[in-house]
């Protein structure tokens, strides 16, 4: 190709290679080679670190050590939570119209913990018991689950607490910050883990002191709690109304927390699988065995002249059928442990005829008497001794 005449006078300079781009080209393929050595070396230690940081598990263990039995057999945790949150269920008659004092402390929004004893040691202590000692902040299972850890059980115990509280007072209206809680407790096997023993709540809204004690003086060794002078904290149903001739505890009322949109809606009583079951009222059997997979073997009563319906689940066996007229007192079932339950017990629920959503509380319903058991008075000197002893173990403490 002929060199254009206006490039013929200029000198073209050619571009030089600079030695120092050839010397780096140099030690990096130096380097590159004895990497591929030193990695292709069976000598060499980091290939054996390797080899044994990469071993894996086989899929089939990994599931047998993940699931098990007792795991799956566990209750959720909402089981157990005591009334959380305000249920949005309407229950009729169930606790007196209390307008709550003004909130104290907490003004800033932030969970403010007053440091609380927690002793779980029983060091010292020849009763093997453990207390607690408490100021309540924001609500009860919040300040228990400061002092002790879920996996030691707060939730269980807040549970247990709250229980025996909401015989005095809504838990969720009317406790406040500062209310002081002294519970003297012993552990005991099985899923229920603690004993409470003496509980004594001091009320800030109702300036007054709640006291609650275990004793067990029948022949079943059922306990129960009473007050300092041996009235029964929970009411009884009169035996004429009773579903329940005999039973353990009660264990739930209605409006308790549940997990799902509502709260419980029924009174849950402990008793051995087999108690016989009575009718409350004179009835027509609605229906019996619907919804088996959650509520097992049920029955419906229809009370016309009560203006209600009465409903028991998770039967052993029924002994009426639709349509059958049944009389006040007559058995119709006996209790057992059949659809979503962990225990045995009877699920008792009462609720309108006009409106279903509205449920009832036993203890309150105008239509059935109660009455408050009493220590004997062949037991009192026992109860007594009994109550000085839980004294003598928080003075202790």
């Amino acid at each position: 190709m002929a060199i254009p005449p206006y490039l013929q006078d200029k000198k073209m300079n050619s571009r030089k290679r600079f030695p120092g781009r050839v010397l780096f080209n140099l030690i990096f393929i130096l380097s590159l080679g004895l990497n591929i050595y030193l990695l292709n070396n069976p000598e060499n230690p980091a290939l054996n670190i390797a080899s044994e940081t990469w071993e894996v598990p086989s899929a089939e263990a990994k599931t047998t050590e993940n699931f098990t039995e007792t795991e799956l057999d566990e209750p959720p945790a909402q089981e157990i939570l005591a009334r959380a949150t305000p249920s949005p269920v309407t229950v009729g008659s169930m606790e007196p119209v209390l307008k709550p004092a003004p909130e104290t402390g907490n003004i800033n929004g932030q969970p403010h913990v007053t440091p609380v004893s927690y002793v779980v040691t029983q060091t010292g202590n020849p009763q093997g018991k453990a207390i607690l000692r408490l100021n309540i902040r924001n609500s009860l299972t919040y300040t228990l689950c400061q002092a002790m850890t879920k996996e030691q059980g707060c939730q269980t115990m807040s549970a247990y607490l709250s229980r025996l509280l909401s015989w005095n007072f809504d838990i969720n209206k009317s406790m406040r910050n500062g209310d002081s809680l002294d519970v003297v407790y012993e552990h005991v096997e099985g899923k229920d883990l603690f004993r409470i023993l003496k509980m004594v709540y001091k009320s800030q809204l109702f300036n007054k002191v709640y006291e609650a004690n275990y004793y067990s003086g029948d022949e079943e060794g059922w306990g129960a709690y009473f007050d300092a002078v041996g009235v029964e904290i929970a009411q009884s149903i009169e035996e004429k109304f009773a579903p329940l001739k005999k039973y353990q505890e009660i264990t739930s009322l209605p409006g308790d927390f549940r997990k799902g949109p509502v709260g419980h809606k029924g009174t849950d009583f402990k008793t051995d699988i087999g108690t016989p079951v009575y009718a409350t009222f004179e009835a027509k059997v609605l229906r019996t065995h619907w919804n088996v997979r959650v509520n097992g073997y049920c029955v419906e009563l229809d009370h016309p002249r009560e203006g209600v319906k009465t409903l028991y689940l998770h039967l052993s066996r029924v002994l009426v059928k639709p349509g059958q007229y049944v009389k006040q007192g007559e058995k119709i079932a006996e209790t057992g442990n059949t659809g979503r339950t962990y225990a045995p017990h009877l699920h008792y629920e009462i609720k309108s005829r006009d409106d279903k959503k509205i449920v009832y509380n036993p203890f309150n319903l105008k239509h059935i008497k109660t009455y408050y058991k009493k220590v004997p008075l062949e037991e009192r000197e026992t109860f007594q001794k009994t109550v000085n002893l839980y004294d003598s173990i928080l003075q202790k403490g």
